[in-house]
């Protein structure tokens, strides 16, 4: 004869083994930042205020001939209208350095590469 114990224990064993391991839901915020950050939109919004920035520390005459870049490894590039322009700020560069770094929050500045290239306005 069949013990139906020993059936049923083993069922349940069995099903115990099979039974696969569900994650709990993620929270709303997590999910929010993922998809942010896969659309890029936070790395647009990051550009945006670091621009807003730029305008308000250089003034709002050479913020016309110029526009920030993106930073990469403590190096943020500005494009100057023309090398007056680019000579002004390269004797004001230490300071812009030391203002940028109180305003940026999470980036230190290193050095700001200024370069001539045709800044148009949006």
């Amino acid at each position: 004869m069949v013990d139906k114990g020993k059936i049923e224990k083993f069922i349940l064993e069995d099903l115990q083994q099979k039974q696969r391991f569900i994650p709990t839901p993620s929270k709303m915020d997590n999910l929010i930042s993922q998809l942010l950050t896969r659309r890029g939109y936070a790395r647009i919004q990051a550009a945006s205020q670091q621009a807003e920035i730029w305008n308000k520390l250089v003034g709002e005459e050479v913020a016309k001939r110029t526009r920030a870049g993106p930073i990469r490894r403590g190096v943020l590039e500005v494009s100057c209208q023309s090398s007056a322009v680019m000579q002004e700020l390269a004797f004001k560069k230490e300071t812009l350095i030391k203002q940028l770094n109180n305003e940026l929050l999470g980036k230190q500045l290193v050095d700001i590469k200024l370069r001539v290239t045709d800044v148009t306005s949006d």
